[in-house]
């Protein structure tokens, strides 16, 4: 079972609170260089400098983003722009946000501490695989800082809301910290720290798997860590790096959402697109949509409906390869054919995905790139039509459009211990870093 703690959070102090939204800024791994000075621009002690510090030709061993985040982080604590809550509990997190095609949503859960096991033995399950360099970016930082700035996201079963009906009464009051961020989506934080809701969430929450939704390279980040902390020292229970922070959310949250990765394609030597397709013949039917410079942009919400009306079937992507005047369709012919083609070590209920067939059969068969060479060809983007637009200017070669992995597959993957492609979820909106933090 899961093993879950309240604890101390750290945050920004109350002087901070007209602020906030100057201090706060999304995951370090969807903040581009551009984002990352902007945020720098934004306030002098924005939380940029400790998740995602510039690096400097200068840089050396004493003298590095990670050596600058610590001593960043020493000095906030100490200066007081940083304040420790005086006892252990539980935060109540909010996001109050806009969905991309309209109308808003709201997606509340409890940010805790989670014991760090191997993937199965503390009921911790992941869904999808992670690259090496962020871990190592990230443990580095961790072994710094020695502290947790951003929650893992991870969800767990509570189809009669028990556990929401325990924390719902400490949202009765105004929120302790609110602010908007620059997608327009409000965060709200309130605190638990009566001792009996603690042990009665906790309870709840103990005998329950925690999937992980997003922020997987975190968790690895944490296991390692804790690996060589227990290597060092000796194994020792109560030590911190034995759990990590976690905003956990309800599987059947009416305000979860998932969106799509959108595959990007770069640093082809040369694209063979006749062997493309005869190589996919097999298994694949394809359309086009001609478009002009001037209609374009129909052509592309063509592109995008005729995708989307397959969302519940799936086996149907769009395509876009730079300099040609047409989006593709590409359908497969039957998921029986697609099968012979996957993996035979992928178990069955995933060989269908749609993540699986773009990983499997029309990126490692189709373009013929080695499945474990991606990191240096593969981009994610969560807009369809900042893929598009990628693949107009040049800056990637290829775009797929993709349908989003619902919560029900993400949880198959999970429970049959399968690791799906990199990125084959995209969870909105992101948790903030610099709302919550466990300093230890």
């Amino acid at each position: 079972m899961a093993e879950i703690r309240p604890f101390r959070m750290v945050h920004y102090n109350g002087n901070c609170a007209a602020d906030l939204d100057k201090l706060i800024a999304p995951p370090y791994d969807v903040i581009s260089e551009e984002q990352q000075e902007g945020f720098y621009q934004a306030h002098p002690y924005n939380i940029i400098r400790l998740v995602l510090g510039k690096t400097s030709k200068d840089d050396t061993e004493a003298d590095n983003r990670y050596t600058r985040a610590r001593q960043a982080l020493s000095e906030w604590m100490s200066e007081g722009v940083f304040t420790r809550r005086d006892r252990p509990g539980f935060t109540v997190y909010q996001m109050d946000y806009e969905l991309p095609e309209g109308g808003r949503r709201i997606i509340d859960g409890i940010v805790s501490l989670v014991k760090v096991d191997d993937y199965g033995v503390g009921k911790v399950l992941p869904h999808e695989k992670t690259y090496k360099g962020p871990k190592q970016d990230q443990l580095d930082l961790m072994r710094a800082c020695k502290a947790n700035m951003t929650p893992i996201h991870a969800l767990f079963e509570d189809a009669s809301n028990e556990i929401a009906e325990q924390y719902k009464p400490s949202m009765d009051g105004p929120p302790e910290q609110e602010t908007v961020d620059s997608d327009g989506t409000v965060h709200r934080t309130w605190s638990i720290r009566d001792d009996a809701a603690v042990s009665r969430i906790t309870k709840l929450l103990d005998p329950k798997s925690i999937f992980i939704a997003d922020g997987h390279h975190r968790y690895e980040t944490a296991r390692a860590y804790k690996k060589e902390m227990d290597e060092a020292s000796g194994s020792n229970a109560s030590a911190a790096h034995n759990h990590v922070m976690m905003y956990l959310t309800s599987m059947s949250h009416p305000g979860l959402c998932i969106r799509p990765a959108h595959r990007m394609i770069k640093g082809l030597t040369r694209i063979d697109l006749e062997g493309f397709w005869r190589r996919l013949k097999p298994c694949f039917e394809k359309d086009a949509i001609f478009f002009s410079e001037t209609d374009m942009k129909d052509a592309a919400q063509k592109l995008l409906d005729r995708v989307a009306a397959r969302a519940t079937v799936g086996g149907k992507f769009g395509m876009y390869v730079h300099g040609e005047n047409c989006f593709r369709l590409m359908r497969v012919k039957g998921f029986d054919r697609v099968e012979t083609y996957i993996d035979q070590t992928i178990p069955g209920p995933l060989k269908t995905l749609d993540v699986t067939i773009l990983r499997e059969l029309v990126i490692a068969r189709g373009l013929e790139i080695d499945k474990e060479d991606l990191e240096k060809h593969m981009e994610y983007a969560p807009s369809a039509e900042e893929a598009l637009e990628k693949a107009r200017r040049g800056d990637v070669q290829i775009s797929f459009i993709m349908n989003p992995t619902r919560v029900e597959q993400m949880r198959e993957a999970a429970e049959l211990g399968y690791q799906l492609p990199h990125k084959s979820t995209y969870f909105y909106p992101k948790v903030s870093s610099g709302l919550v933090l466990n300093v230890f």
